[in-house]
């Protein structure tokens, strides 16, 4: 059967922005409440000046015990009126990254466990460290840091900043929050462009492939639900990866890859995916085609029906991990050096001894040189049981590598 590529983006208009978390298909798979995360994020980037000048001084030091304190006076409140429990079940947790970082206490003999606040698990911990109580919420973080990166490394366009000033590979563009701003730059670059929101995280409310006008308008109302400042960047080709740095080392690296399918020349897209389904992984979920698979597919010009030639890949959405029909693997040892060498670049600038770095590439196997690639985001709680549970590839223990600057720096924690 001959090649058919439909254009049809009339067809399928993009999705329409939403006012509430429920079946919001923006939100995918990680719902939030829209306005709550609204408030947070934008005040967060609103506030972002005063971080930096507060970090220069005693000032972020007082704050930083100041807030570990409340932390920590709060849990101990919860627990007298009996809100919250104690929990020593690991089977209790529900957060897969606690529970990797709880079976790695387990064999090193640490005592660990979280809470039950009003009958849920969440996902806060303590855990005694050569003598010392701990507590933590998600992973364990120093009270402070030495550069207050913890109150920036979230904002992308800061990182992306910094990582510029260091001569980092990052993506073109910037932060827009006017119609206006974002549509000139839009002329400037080349398409298509990727839009998000400046903070937040697993892909809420990001639109890629944004080739047209109206397609931009759409991304920027999209993005803007979760916060008032909009990122916007050129589309950079390949699958998604995220280093995660322990202490400045690069302790894994994971291939994150969205649902696609593979044409062979004979398969519509719509035959390709119900290949796809019977045969998948045990652990990855069924592609089901709601209207964000038929937008995304329309922005790259292709339909259910369209059949690809042999060997040529099809991605079927913008968003990335096995809930959506992508596919992990762990690729640290096959990655070249010189991308490990960047990646550590990048935790120095922003020195801090967690975090875990998203960038895109094509080949993560050859030097990066002559790739056009870059450096998207930057996560200070990273996923690190992914590390530890690829599909493919050996699994690297991330759990350790943290364990072991906690237990030398616990004087810190």
């Amino acid at each position: 059967m001959a090649r058919q590529r439909i254009f049809c983006r009339q067809n399928f208009p993009m999705s329409q922005p939403c006012l509430s978390k429920k079946n919001c298909q923006a939100c995918g798979n990680n719902p939030t409440p829209h306005f709550p995360a609204w408030l947070a994020e934008t005040a967060q980037v609103f506030l972002n000046p005063l971080d930096r000048i507060i970090i220069r001084g005693w000032v972020y030091s007082l704050l930083s015990r100041l807030a570990h304190k409340f932390f920590i006076g709060s849990i101990y409140v919860l627990k007298l009126f009996g809100v919250a429990k104690p929990n020593a079940n690991i089977t209790r947790v529900v957060c897969e990254r606690g529970k990797v970082f709880w079976q790695e206490a387990i064999r090193r003999g640490i005592l660990m466990g979280n809470f039950i606040v009003c009958g849920r698990s969440v996902d806060v911990y303590q855990a005694v460290v050569r003598n010392k109580r701990i507590y933590f919420n998600g992973l364990p973080r120093p009270i402070r840091t030495d550069s207050g990166s913890e109150l920036w490394l979230d904002d992308k366009e800061l990182l992306k900043k910094k990582l510029q000033q260091a001569d980092l590979p990052v993506a073109r563009g910037g932060s827009f929050s006017r119609w206006d701003k974002i549509l000139e730059m839009f002329r400037q670059l080349d398409k298509p462009v990727i839009i998000k929101p400046r903070l937040g995280s697993r892909g809420r409310h990001t639109t890629t492939n944004v080739f047209t006008v109206e397609e931009l308008k759409q991304a920027f109302k999209i993005a803007k639900q979760l916060c008032h400042w909009v990122i916007m960047e050129e589309h950079l080709e390949g699958s998604v990866y995220r280093a995660t740095l322990i202490n400045g080392k690069l302790a894994g690296l994971l291939r994150g890859d969205p649902p696609r399918v593979v044409g062979d020349g004979v398969h519509t897209i719509a035959e390709l995916i119900d290949i796809k389904n019977k045969t998948r992984h045990h652990l990855v979920s069924e592609v089901i085609i709601d209207n964000q698979h038929l937008s995304f597919l329309s922005r790259r010009g292709w339909a259910l029906n369209s059949v690809p030639t042999g060997g040529e890949i099809i991605d079927l959405l913008e968003k990335i991990g096995v809930s959506y029909g992508g596919f992990r693997a762990e690729v640290i040892k096959e990655t070249h050096p010189e991308i490990k060498n960047v990646m550590e670049q990048a935790a120095a600038v922003v020195d801090d001894p967690l975090v875990g770095f998203d960038f895109i590439i094509k080949d993560v196997t050859i030097p990066p040189q002559g790739q056009k690639w870059g450096i998207i985001e930057c996560n200070g709680t990273p996923f690190i049981d992914l590390h530890h549970e690829p599909l493919a590839g050996e699994p690297s223990n991330v759990a350790r590598e943290l364990w072991n600057y906690v237990e030398e720096n616990v004087e810190r924690f």
